[in-house]
């Protein structure tokens, strides 16, 4: 489970730094405020994460843990997806959300997933996040 709670940056919309680094593949956001990203996800869609600029780390409305980095482009989300166990990872816009890691209900059940749902609300929310 999920321990820290959650804490909304004061301020979002208002003025963004410039992402820093080299578009090497390095997650930097992609010019989307990683922080509105997380703001949105626990004002407008129930969830519950820990902001940043460009990786969130948090629970699904479902009580799926997962991590969502933020890169440059979508063709860079989609290359650092392409490393990843693909039964645990989903690219959404110029992010990966990884959702290793979450212990079976039960014995033998499957693993937690993100769903589908709770992938439209995080495309929704990068959708709206402004850019840095």
């Amino acid at each position: 489970m999920l321990a820290a709670a959650a804490v909304p940056a004061a301020g979002c919309g208002g003025g963004r730094a410039p992402s820093t680094g080299a578009n090497h593949g390095e997650p930097n956001g992609g010019g989307v405020n990683g922080i509105s990203v997380g703001n949105c996800l626990n004002e407008d869609e129930n969830f519950l994460v820990q902001p940043s600029r460009h990786r969130l780390d948090g629970q699904s409305p479902g009580g799926v843990n997962f991590t969502l980095t933020l890169y440059p482009t979508p063709a860079a989300a989609r290359a650092a997806a392409a490393k990843k166990n693909p039964k645990t990872t989903a690219v959404v816009e110029n992010g990966v959300v990884d959702f290793k890691g979450n212990p079976a209900p039960v014995p033998g059940a499957p693993a937690p997933r993100i769903s589908r749902g709770e992938l439209a609300s995080i495309r929704r929310c990068i959708d709206k996040a402004p850019s840095q």
